[in-house]
């Protein structure tokens, strides 16, 4: 136990906060400090004033808009009465025989309708979803249910995202390109055909979209290459200061990348691991271990719960952890003598590397995706093989267009990445055509459990062999 305090004391730190945040979402208390919200009028017909927050996001049939509820009409008392909680409104869409006119962030809406809790889809709860969301509920509004839109006096302005994105398509990307594009740098999904987001699910790809771990990794190995000319420049050991300036230029980048990008949870969590693992180079510190893993776990659950319940949260760490605790493994067999497997060349390490680190990624998330999305992708392989090699350059490229906008550089990088979103595209339409792409798979959380008890001791069997 001693040895585990001293090795793990972060990890052995993570296990009572996650207990203690279990036990509190049990018992209801405190229910501030979950951040989940009830209102006692939910599922019945009222009157309600809301608040828009940012731009809508477009749907089939209307906008939806994230919205503050701020007040309820009481028909008794014939007054309004304060109210509070985040709904997701959906608002029917300008056409002929029903012309509304779109809201713009800081409206507010009157409106008579209901707030639904929301309902269970086969076995998933949408409305403890929602409310482990910090969400209370959704509503519908129509043009017969609006009864005052009070416009803002502030002139809306388009969020940094949208107007980073407006940059990529002055620079000449458009269609397909555009959309996956301000996805991997900007985290902009807005304007994805849902085909294509089909297609990036079914070939096992769907992470490329969602930016996180992989397109910081990729924009910090870049700054890396930058800041040290390509690795001509590194400052020697004993040399602290140096190695503090670049430590401190890349944090500060990378925070301003999160910014950049939302702050949406699994960008400030990727961001948060590179900062430890700087702050830790810094000391002189092992770069990545299951400790810096567990410290960012532990700082966000403290900040933020209810993430614990977070698909992106339970991922991004399971697929960190496991890629630390056996890529490193599966490299330590493939060079052991029983194996004696050695490769030449950095095209032939880095194909070997990458099915290491996608078959150590895909031991850990397996389980989750499959209780969460019910299926599994036989070429996961092939996909990440295409497609991590593509993102390596597109974002890159993508974050360069931005920067140069609509100039003659920026069009010239714009071409380019045209030329590797389209690549990627293709790709994983392709690999969505092949026969099984999709397999079925569903399991239990009973199932899940197991499977980890059983991956444990894999690695405690794993360990005692290799000392």
């Amino acid at each position: 136990m001693k040895d585990a305090l001293r090795a793990y004391p972060m990890v052995l730190l993570l296990l009572p906060v996650v207990a203690a945040i279990l036990l509190c979402y049990h018992y209801r208390w405190p229910v501030n400090l979950l951040r989940e919200s009830e209102c006692p009028t939910l599922d019945s017909l009222h009157c309600y004033a809301f608040v828009t927050e940012g731009a809508p996001r477009h749907t089939l049939r209307c906008e939806r808009y994230d919205v503050q509820l701020i007040a309820r009409w009481d028909t008794t008392k014939r007054e309004w009465q304060n109210a509070g909680g985040k709904v997701l409104l959906y608002y029917g869409r300008e056409n002929d025989s029903c012309p509304m006119n779109p809201l713009k962030a800081g409206d507010t809406l009157i409106a008579r309708t209901r707030i639904h809790r929301g309902d269970s889809i086969g076995d998933f709860d949408y409305g403890t979803y929602l409310r482990r969301q910090g969400i209370i509920g959704t509503a519908y509004v129509s043009k017969y249910s609006v009864v005052r839109i009070q416009s803002s006096d502030t002139e809306s302005k388009p969020s940094l995202q949208k107007r980073m994105y407006d940059r990529l398509a002055a620079a000449g990307l458009e269609g397909n390109e555009l959309a996956t594009v301000g996805a991997l740098t900007l985290g902009y999904k807005e304007d994805l055909d849902p085909e294509l987001k089909h297609q990036f699910q079914a070939s096992g790809a769907a992470h490329v979209l969602a930016v996180s771990g992989l397109h910081t990794g990729i924009i910090y190995g870049f700054l890396l290459w930058l800041l040290t000319l390509g690795g001509r420049f590194k400052p020697r050991y004993e040399n602290r200061f140096g190695r503090c300036v670049i430590s401190l230029v890349i944090i500060g980048f990378m925070w301003f990348y999160a910014w950049l990008t939302g702050m949406t949870p699994s960008v400030v969590r990727a961001v948060l691991m590179v900062s430890l693992v700087e702050v830790g180079r810094m000391f002189y510190r092992r770069a990545l271990s299951m400790n810096t893993i567990a410290a960012a776990a532990v700082l966000i659950l403290l900040a933020r719960p209810l993430d614990i319940w977070s698909v992106s949260f339970q991922l991004s760490f399971a697929a960190t952890a496991s890629i630390v605790v056996f890529a490193r493994a599966m490299e330590g067999v493939l060079h052991s003598k029983e194996w004696n497997i050695h490769w030449k060349g950095r095209a032939l390490s880095w194909i070997i590397g990458t099915i290491v680190i996608s078959i150590a990624a895909q031991i850990g998330t397996l389980p989750i995706t499959m209780y969460t999305f019910g299926q599994m992708s036989p070429y996961f392989l092939l996909a990440n093989l295409i497609v991590l090699p593509v993102a390596s350059f597109l974002v890159p490229c993508g974050l360069i267009s931005i920067v140069l906008g609509g100039s003659g550089a920026g069009i010239v990088f714009s071409k380019l990445t045209w030329a590797l979103s389209w690549v990627m595209n293709h790709s994983v339409g392709w690999i969505e055509s092949l026969p099984g792409s999709t397999i079925p798979a569903h399991v239990n959380g009973a199932m899940i459990a197991l499977y980890y008890v059983l991956l444990l001791l894999f690695y405690v069997i794993i360990l005692k062999k290799s000392k």
